[in-house]
């Protein structure tokens, strides 16, 4: 099977902008326009593709008819410039299929199969599971092993299980944090079958590049999309040095915007950087001024290199 489109590079983990209006009709819906200017900016800074409905995109936060409106919306607002990939997993396997099934008829390009949360499948039952989301559907599936959020950690005999009985089980975004975890999805699909494994933590992506990884699947790239595309690009054009010093960068990035509830900081970040993101939707609540004082500074090291998308006004504004 040779997926539809590139299945490589920097993926942005997109996030899901949210009304900041103090009106309770208003409150935490989705901000179409911002995210339609969020999409256009991403793209133009040449960032591979675009991954809706992820831990980012507060998936978690989203009512069903939601998670639908937004793989609609980010298709219609790329408008085929880069590959979509879906996250269409749930705790059920009847739901995930269902999701699936929605996402294929939408358009998507690829879909993405988060772990069953909140329960642990045993590895049979998570091989079972992933096999049924790949028979009912055509396009490219990837797994999306999040044991950090979900509790369920994808093994590497499951994968190439999986792989082995299902052609079009394209690859994994692996956002354990462990990068020997990510070297094991990748040896336990040989080496002729096309599988392409991505790292969804940034402090990762040159070691995972340099161990035959696919690319990164980034949530910090909605911040910075150059920084991660220039040093996706100084990778494969051997410039080295230039990709470990933008590796520290990166590194540093998402070392600050870890120090508040998820996706809190990250969505600050947004905001100082000069997108339109709104706030994540509750339980999360502000962020605490510490946290915005150590992002603010790494913006300003961004800002000083001309890697922010946007010229902001004031990090601390």
């Amino acid at each position: 099977m040779v997926p539809p489109r590139s299945l490589a590079g920097i993926a942005v983990a997109l996030a899901t902008p949210f009304s900041d209006s103090l009106d309770p009709a208003n409150a935490e819906r989705i901000d179409f326009t911002a995210w339609q200017t969020l999409v256009d900016g991403l793209i133009s800074a040449g960032v591979d593709g675009l991954f809706v409905n992820a831990s980012t995109g507060e998936f978690y936060a989203l009512e069903p008819e939601e998670r639908q409106v937004a793989l609609r919306f980010c298709l219609q607002a790329a408008n085929g410039r880069v590959p979509i990939c879906c996250n269409v997993g749930a705790i059920t396997t009847r739901e995930t299929v269902k999701l699936a099934h929605q996402a294929e008829a939408a358009g998507a390009d690829a879909l993405a199969v988060v772990t069953p949360y909140f329960i642990q499948p045993s590895p049979d039952e998570m091989a079972a599971h992933y096999m049924e989301v790949c028979r009912a559907v055509r396009l490219p599936v990837l797994a999306y092993n999040c044991p950090q959020h979900g509790g369920s950690q994808l093994s590497a005999q499951t994968v190439a299980l999986v792989a082995s009985q299902c052609e079009n089980f394209a690859g994994i975004d692996d956002a354990s944090g462990r990068l020997e975890q990510a070297i094991a999805y990748r040896d336990a699909v040989p080496a002729e079958r096309a599988f392409a494994v991505f790292v969804g933590h940034e402090r990762l992506v040159l070691p995972a590049l340099s161990h035959g990884c696919a690319g990164a699947v980034s949530g910090c790239a909605n911040i910075a999309p150059r920084l991660f595309v220039n040093l996706y690009r100084a990778f494969l054009e051997g410039r080295l040095d230039e990709a470990a010093r933008l590796q520290t960068l990166a590194s540093d990035l998402a070392a600050a915007v870890s120090l508040q509830t998820f996706p809190s900081a990250l969505k600050e970040a947004m905001r100082m950087a000069g997108w339109r993101s709104g706030a994540c939707r509750k339980p999360a609540g502000p962020v605490a001024e510490e946290a915005r004082q150590a992002v603010a500074a790494m913006l300003a090291r961004l800002d000083a290199e001309g890697l922010l998308p946007i010229k902001r006004k004031s990090a601390t504004a």
